[in-house]
């Protein structure tokens, strides 16, 4: 341990398609982020397109992928997406976000350009 306290168990992936750097709260993501329906078909997951990622403890919430609780015992990984024109933020277990991203390194939307 180095002695500093993040301020939430959270760590940011790449960067912002603005080009800052850095973890964003979930709560100045919450502004920016669409209601979307409660569970999104493989068709959907497989349009989403990553922006950007952060990886924490789990939130007790479903996985996109699997639907089981990521529990706070598990790591997560919480992927901001663009899908059909709206920003939504994904969750996924460690092993459901290497299945979707097909076992690839994860690449930031900047990146496929």
């Amino acid at each position: 341990m180095n002695g500093s306290t993040p301020a939430d168990d959270r760590t940011s992936v790449g960067e912002s398609r603005d080009g800052s750097e850095g973890h964003v709260g979930e709560r100045q993501l919450g502004a920016a982020i669409e209601a979307r329906p409660a569970r999104l078909n493989v068709a959907a997951l497989r349009r989403a397109v990553p922006m950007r990622m952060w990886g924490g403890k789990g939130s007790g919430l479903p996985c996109d992928f699997c639907r089981v609780l990521v529990g706070p015992e598990d790591v997560e990984y919480e992927v901001e997406a663009q899908l059909d024109g709206a920003t939504v933020m994904l969750r996924f277990h460690y092993r459901c976000h290497y299945a979707w991203t097909g076992g690839e390194e994860p690449l930031i939307a900047a990146d496929r350009a």
